[in-house]
C-alpha cells in the first residue's frame, strides 16, 4: 500500500511540475518548434489554441513565408478536428503566394493536397475564387523542382477541378 502511495505522490508531483507551453502573443517559428521537440506536436498546438495564438499562427502560413509554411508540416500531426481544418486553409491562401513551399509540405505527407489544392475555403471567405484559381495555378505551373513533380501535378488536377 506504500508504494502505491508513494507513487501517487510521485505522479501528482510529476504532474504538477509539468507545464503547458507558454508563447508570446506573436510566437516565433524558433519557439514553436522548441515546444513541439520539447513538448509533442500535440501540446504545443493545443497550448497555442489555448492562448489565443493559433489564429496568428495560421495567418502567418497563409502568408506564404517559406520558414511558416514549412511549419505545418510539423504542426499538423497535433491538430484536432478544427485545427486540422484551418491547416489546409492557411496553406491554400499561401499557395498563390509561395506554391514551391506548400508542395513541399505536401511531399511530407501530413497535410493532404488535394484539401489544400482543392480551393477549401469556407463559404464567403475568399471572394473572389476565379481569380484566386488563376493566381494558384500560375504559382504552381512556375514550380520547376522535379522532387516536386508529382505534388505538382496533382495540385494542377485538384486545382483545374475545384468547384467553389
Amino acid at each position: 500500500m506504500r508504494l502505491f502511495a508513494g507513487l501517487g505522490l510521485s505522479l501528482a508531483l510529476a504532474g504538477f511540475v509539468w507545464a503547458a507551453p507558454t508563447f508570446p502573443r506573436q510566437p516565433s517559428v524558433r519557439a514553436i518548434e522548441a515546444s513541439i521537440r520539447r513538448d509533442g506536436a500535440r501540446e504545443t498546438v493545443n497550448a497555442l489554441v489555448d492562448q489565443n495564438r493559433w489564429d496568428y499562427v495560421s495567418s502567418r502560413i497563409a502568408s506564404g513565408e517559406a520558414r511558416w509554411v514549412a511549419l505545418a508540416s510539423q504542426l499538423a500531426p497535433g491538430t484536432d478536428a478544427g485545427t486540422a481544418e484551418d491547416l489546409p486553409i492557411a496553406l491554400a491562401y499561401a499557395l498563390p503566394l509561395n506554391a514551391r513551399a506548400v508542395l513541399a509540405v505536401a511531399r511530407t505527407r501530413t497535410v493532404d493536397l488535394t484539401d489544400v489544392c482543392g480551393v477549401p475555403f469556407i463559404e464567403g471567405a475568399a471572394p473572389n475564387i476565379p481569380a484566386y484559381k488563376r493566381r494558384a495555378l500560375a504559382a504552381v505551373e512556375r514550380v520547376d523542382d522535379p522532387g516536386l513533380a508529382p505534388f505538382r501535378a496533382a495540385c494542377l488536377d485538384a486545382l483545374r477541378t475545384a468547384t467553389q
